[in-house]
């Protein structure tokens, strides 16, 4: 599981809070700021990868796909972000971008485009 991805990305609730969602692990937080959202949705993924170390049960929970409702608001949102990008506009709370555990103690982030 050394140098797994997750595809994750965040957009803003209809209630003024943002949430954060792991595609890959089928994970979502929500929290009042974007940066509160990403911090939390990276716990819950440490969480979910440690508990599936202990229990030992990597290749039937991970990866652990969102529905294809969830993928396809996913690309909805990058391409409706990709458009309004050319007129110099941007989705409001939208950012993709991949989770990707390294040897490091600290996992590395990196914007993706998926």
């Amino acid at each position: 599981m050394a140098g797994q991805g997750f595809r994750c990305y965040t957009e803003p609730s209809p209630n003024g809070r943002y949430y954060a969602i792991c595609l890959d692990l089928n994970l979502i937080d929500e929290r009042d700021t974007l940066d509160e959202a990403i911090a939390a949705l990276d716990e819950n993924i440490l969480g979910y990868l440690e508990s599936v170390r202990v229990h030992k049960d990597e290749t039937a929970l991970i990866p652990r796909r969102a529905r294809r409702s969830e993928w396809l608001h996913f690309y909805w949102l990058s391409l409706l972000n990709a458009v309004l990008t050319l007129v110099g506009r941007r989705v409001e709370g939208f950012l993709a971008y991949t989770k990707k555990e390294s040897p490091a103690p600290v996992p590395v982030m990196r914007l993706a485009y998926a």
